[in-house]
C-alpha cells in the first residue's frame, strides 16, 4: 500500500511540479537572455551540470531507497505478526526469539535509514557548493560587465534576482528526481 501511495503522490503532485518547475528555468532563462546573452550563456552552463549530478546520484541511490523500504516492509511484517500471534508466541516461550528477531530487523532498518540520510546529506552539500559557484561566477562576471559600462547596476540586481529564481528550480528538479526514485 506505502508504494501505491508514493506513486499515487508522485503522479498527482510531482508531475505537476515538474512542469512548473521547467517552466519556471525556461521563463527566467528567457529573460536572462533578453537582458545579457554572455552572462546567461554563464548562468545555462551550470544547469546541464547540476542535472548531470542530479541524475548520476539518483540512479545509484535509488536502489537504496528501495532496499530500505523493503527492510521496513520487513520490519512491520514483523511487529504485525508478533502482535497477531502474541498468544502463540507466549505458548511456545518464543518471546526472547521474537524480540531478537524484531532486534535485528529493527538494526538493519535503521542502519539503512542512516546511511541513505547521510548520502542525502553529501548530495545536498555538493549541489550547494555547485549552487553556489553559479552564484559566485554570475555575480562576478556581472560585476564586470557592470563596471565595464556594458551593463547598468539596475540590469546587473535584476539579472542576480533572475539568477537565483532560476536556480531553486534546478535545484528543486533534484528533489523531484528524489520523488521519482522513491516512486
Amino acid at each position: 500500500r506505502r508504494s501505491s501511495d508514493l506513486i499515487r503522490n508522485f503522479v498527482s503532485s510531482q508531475l505537476l511540479e515538474v512542469f512548473r518547475t521547467i517552466f519556471l528555468i525556461v521563463l527566467s532563462l528567457g529573460v536572462m537572455f533578453s537582458m545579457n546573452v554572455k552572462i546567461s550563456l554563464v548562468a545555462a552552463a551550470f544547469i546541464p551540470l547540476v542535472a548531470a549530478y542530479s541524475g548520476f546520484f539518483y540512479s545509484k541511490i535509488a536502489k537504496r531507497f528501495r532496499v530500505a523500504d523493503e527492510a521496513e516492509g520487513a520490519l512491520s511484517s514483523t511487529v504485525q505478526e508478533n502482535l497477531t500471534g502474541v498468544r502463540v508466541v507466549r505458548a511456545f516461550g518464543r518471546e526472547r526469539y521474537e524480540i531478537e528477531r524484531f532486534d535485528q530487523r529493527n538494526d538493519r532498518f535503521a542502519s539503512l535509514w542512516i546511511r541513505l540520510g547521510s548520502l542525502l546529506s553529501s548530495y545536498w552539500g555538493i549541489g550547494d557548493l555547485i549552487t553556489g559557484l553559479q552564484i559566485l561566477t554570475v555575480i562576478c562576471l556581472g560585476v564586470s560587465e557592470t563596471v565595464a559600462g556594458r551593463i547598468t547596476l539596475g540590469e546587473f540586481l535584476a539579472f542576480v534576482s533572475y539568477n537565483s529564481t532560476l536556480i531553486w528550480p534546478v535545484r528543486n528538479l533534484g528533489r523531484i528526481l528524489s520523488e521519482m526514485s522513491k516512486a
